[in-house]
């Protein structure tokens, strides 16, 4: 497995007009890009595993691409640079809108997701009412699970971050949402739930330090979706190489593991209904990776 960091190599990684001109069994050059909803090395560390599994299992060469940034993703899919992307629900919306992404698998955990709410250990307080004029963070703007969703949810229990917080803000990802809790720098910031469950487990984050105090209704987030010029054998040759993973087999178990998933299945547009409808309350466009 390659990776490529922000720059890819245009046409060279996937000739799609001569893919489909063959016959035969598809082969070639692949580029699968990631939300960099987390640091470049925990990106690496959590996907590293299912890509290289991939590239044995499909027999392409595939590159992983860790973009600069939500937009920035969703310029590259838009651009045709990149084949297969894993999106956060309000990207693959706006790339289904703008470049007619595909939607292929999610992880079992994926049609139930939550975001939590993190605080001091230390702290009394046990509810998100109790921290009204405190200093406040979602995660980055365009993130499902640590800015739209729980903003969607705050605003139908008619609580509005910008009025109700003394200081609100977006991170760069769930991981720095959590040590701006852990080191006091905020009294509340909200996250991804399968991130900072991860990241307690594996120690990076104390569990001495935070404590989650509330947890959103579910939602649906994260979907892997193909580009709309994919080879429909290229396509079918991924979706049976992630629905063939199976938590019994050792090897798997790991990969998935790092996934936060015990299974994948077939994913379908309208697993994203409440998503879009959050997308249009909150005037996030779909053309475009702005506000």
């Amino acid at each position: 497995m390659k990776y490529i960091f922000a720059i890819l190599i245009g046409a060279a990684l996937f000739g799609c007009s001569d893919e489909r001109a063959e016959s035969g069994p598809v082969s070639g050059s692949l580029a699968v890009a990631v939300l960099p909803d987390q640091s470049i090395e925990a990106l690496n560390a959590r996907h590293g595993p299912l890509i290289d599994y991939l590239e044995k299992t499909t027999s392409f060469d595939i590159e992983l691409v860790i973009p600069l940034d939500y937009a920035d993703l969703l310029d590259k899919f838009d651009n045709g640079s990149i084949n297969l992307a894993w999106f956060g629900g309000v990207t693959f919306t706006q790339a289904e809108a703008r470049s007619q992404a595909d939607p292929l698998v999610l992880r079992d955990i994926d049609l139930e997701f939550t975001s939590c709410y993190l605080t001091s250990a230390s702290e009394n307080r046990s509810t998100i009412r109790e921290f009204e004029g405190e200093d406040f963070a979602f995660g980055p703007e365009l993130s499902t699970s640590g800015h739209l969703m729980p903003r969607y949810f705050l605003e139908g229990q008619g609580l509005y971050a910008e009025q109700f917080f003394a200081s609100t803000r977006h991170t760069a990802g769930h991981d720095q949402t959590a040590r701006l809790v852990s080191d006091g720098i905020i009294e509340l910031g909200v996250a991804n739930c399968v991130i900072v469950q991860s990241l307690l487990e594996n120690n990076v984050l104390d569990p001495g330090d935070v404590r989650i105090i509330e947890t959103t209704p579910p939602y649906s987030d994260y979907v892997w979706a193909t580009n709309a010029s994919m080879h429909e054998q290229t396509r079918a040759l991924l979706l049976d190489a992630f629905l063939a993973l199976d938590a019994s087999d050792p090897q798997h178990r790991a990969i998935l593991r790092s996934q936060g998933a015990n299974a994948y299945m077939p994913a379908a547009s309208g697993d994203f209904t409440l998503v879009r409808k959050a997308v249009r309350l909150h005037g996030l466009q779909t053309d475009s990776g702005e506000r």
